[in-house]
């Protein structure tokens, strides 16, 4: 993990980087219960967060930083997200936009019932729980892959790792 500070202006920088490329991973948890709120969220800056009940996507965009969080901590960028986004938006669009809002504000306070989904091209992303059994993990479909951002530098490391086992 980088961290970077300015002293004199308080800016912060942090990023989870890792040298090294995985298999590519989709990651999913049902969040049920507020203790569900504290599954930890290891986000690369090659990951992509969604939580479909939402229709919230968090997408890597080429400066993109990884974080480490937990599921609170996840909805609360949604929803400082949606909140700016609110303010440059009338009819329909503010009315469902608030709706969200609402349902997102509920799940932290007192009813969660959401799937936290996490998709890795690179595979250096994690959600852990102390109930492991709460955690779903499967290998990004190569179909997957040309969907998300960064998923090519995936296909190309797999395409490599193919090449150097094929090697005497």
């Amino acid at each position: 993990m980088n961290v970077a500070t300015c002293n004199n202006c308080g800016y912060r920088h942090t990023d989870v980087t890792s040298l090294a490329a995985h298999e590519p991973v989709a990651l999913s948890a049902k969040i049920t219960t507020l203790n569900d709120l504290k599954i930890r969220v290891i986000k690369s800056a090659t990951a992509t967060i969604s939580i479909p009940e939402f229709g919230a996507a968090i997408t890597p965009g080429p400066h993109s930083e990884g974080y480490i969080s937990n599921v609170e901590g996840v909805l609360e960028r949604v929803e400082d997200a949606l909140m700016f986004m609110l303010g440059s938006v009338k009819g329909k669009k503010l009315v469902k936009g608030e709706r969200i809002l609402k349902r997102i504000k509920t799940a932290k306070q007192r009813k969660p019932n959401f799937t936290l989904v996490l998709k890795d091209p690179l595979g250096n992303s994690a959600l852990v729980s102390p109930q492991p059994s709460k955690i779903r993990k499967r290998k990004l479909a190569r179909a997957e892959l040309g969907k998300l951002k960064f998923g090519q530098y995936a296909f190309a490391q797999t395409q490599r790792s193919s090449f150097q086992e094929a090697l005497p």
